[in-house]
């Protein structure tokens, strides 16, 4: 999929009806760490795919699960403290072996939840979720 054809398709935060999504938005994908944060923790200002670990990992309370058998496709897996996992994987759209690859990742069985937002993947695996593939946009 190539970037036109993900803004076209993508939801946006006005079109969140998901309580999950809501929060997930609001409280980890949209809050931005402050500059003194992000040299404490020695990650880039231009590194999203390091600080939306960090705000995930710091909003669940969940910690490194890595390597991690069950999202063997994952660059960062991310074990919360029910026992539910959290994928991130970085740029799912690169090139064609990484879209199938991500496709395949967000199909397996485990994965109750993953969220497109273009340039990193999540997954979740909480069996509180419906299964459901959302494609988000953030503006």
């Amino acid at each position: 999929m190539n970037r036109i054809e993900y803004i076209v398709c993508a939801k946006t935060q006005y079109d969140i009806q998901s309580p999950f999504m809501y929060d997930l938005y609001n409280n980890v994908i949209a809050p931005r760490l402050d500059k003194a944060t992000l040299e404490q923790l020695h990650i880039a200002s231009n590194d999203r795919f390091g600080q939306l670990c960090y705000k995930l990992a710091d909003y669940y309370h969940a910690t490194a699960a890595d390597p991690c058998p069950t999202l063997p496709g994952a660059d960062k897996t991310l074990k919360d403290p029910d026992g539910s996992l959290i994928g991130l994987v970085r740029n799912p759209h690169r090139n064609k072996d990484s879209e199938e690859a991500w496709e395949k990742l967000f199909k397996e069985l485990d994965v109750t939840l993953s969220v497109d937002l273009y340039d990193i993947g999540l997954l979740f695996t909480s069996k509180r979720l419906s299964k459901q593939h959302i494609l988000f946009r953030i503006l």
